[in-house]
């Protein structure tokens, strides 16, 4: 909807960048790092479903990038004619680009070129809020896990437990996607529901449904951590208040040039911006 939209207006750039975003950020970033072990699934009804929407999905795309990208699309479909000869979606979306009747098409030599297939039509009854807004969820949980992951130095092999504090709905949907959160993150799912207490000693972070916590002590040398954290908050402290002296210096604010008086400004909120961050952490650890 977006290439048409934006491709209508001749608006290339635009039409680029939605589906470089989509490629790139859902199908390849997320979809299939998690198809990966249905690929791999002992369920031969299973992966060859997985199989079956990865061709369908990359056949759409190929479609929707042939004129921004002609000659690597043409490359790229007469391969996927040679993987997948036969690929289509519940649409009738075939590689031939016919319509239902003649969805499949039964051999590469009779295909026709990028060039000249069906422009995608996606049906709009495919669209499901209430399941992209769980998808969300799920990536935004896993985004918060990580970024656990990379303040406290957790290696990202180490398993952790998550607790997530969430209302039933919500509790349900974050406990039936425990598979993803173990293969995307590593992440066990050890209780999920609205009444999750806070374990001690523990990271945390809120979605807008959803508090998630991570329990801490088995993970890294709790007082080590403490006393890095409270020496960074420290450090931190001392630029706020050499950025906060220069600020009530009137012949600084006056005679300085505006972009630089505006340098500091900006320097000092995101000075305070880092502290709050880390005095988060010096509470969580203080437990």
């Amino acid at each position: 909807a977006e290439m048409d939209e934006t491709l209508d207006r001749y608006q290339f750039d635009a039409a680029t960048r939605s589906i470089r975003d989509f490629v790139w950020n859902e199908f390849c970033d997320w979809y299939l790092e998690m198809v990966k072990p249905r690929l791999r699934s002992e369920d031969a009804a299973d992966k060859r479903l997985a199989q079956r929407v990865l061709a369908g999905v990359l056949d759409a795309v190929l479609r929707l990038l042939q004129p921004l990208t002609p000659y690597v699309c043409a490359e790229l479909w007469e391969r996927l004619n040679e993987a997948a000869p036969e690929r289509a979606l519940d649409q009738g979306l075939g590689a031939r680009g016919e319509g239902r009747e003649e969805a499949l098409a039964p051999s590469p030599s009779q295909l026709t070129p990028c060039i000249e297939a069906a422009w995608p039509s996606i049906p709009a009854e495919w669209r499901d809020a209430p399941l992209e807004k769980r998808f969300a969820r799920l990536q935004e949980t896993i985004v918060a896990v990580r970024n656990v992951r990379a303040v406290y130095n957790i290696p990202p092999g180490e398993k952790v437990k998550l607790l997530m504090r969430a209302e039933g709905a919500v509790a349900s949907d974050l406990a039936d996607s425990g598979e993803q959160f173990d293969h995307l993150a590593k992440v066990v799912i050890e209780a999920a529901g609205a009444d999750v207490q806070r374990p001690p000693a523990s990271a945390s972070f809120s979605l807008d449904d959803a508090e998630g916590f991570i329990p801490l002590a088995d993970l890294i040398d709790r007082d080590k951590e403490l006393a890095r954290q409270q020496k960074e908050a420290e450090k931190l402290a001392k630029h706020i208040a050499g950025a906060e002296k220069r600020l009530a210096n009137e012949k600084f604010t006056s005679s300085a040039p505006p972009d630089v008086v505006q340098g500091v400004r900006d320097q000092l909120e995101s000075l305070r911006g880092q502290l709050q961050s880390v005095e988060r952490i010096v509470a969580d650890l203080s437990d």
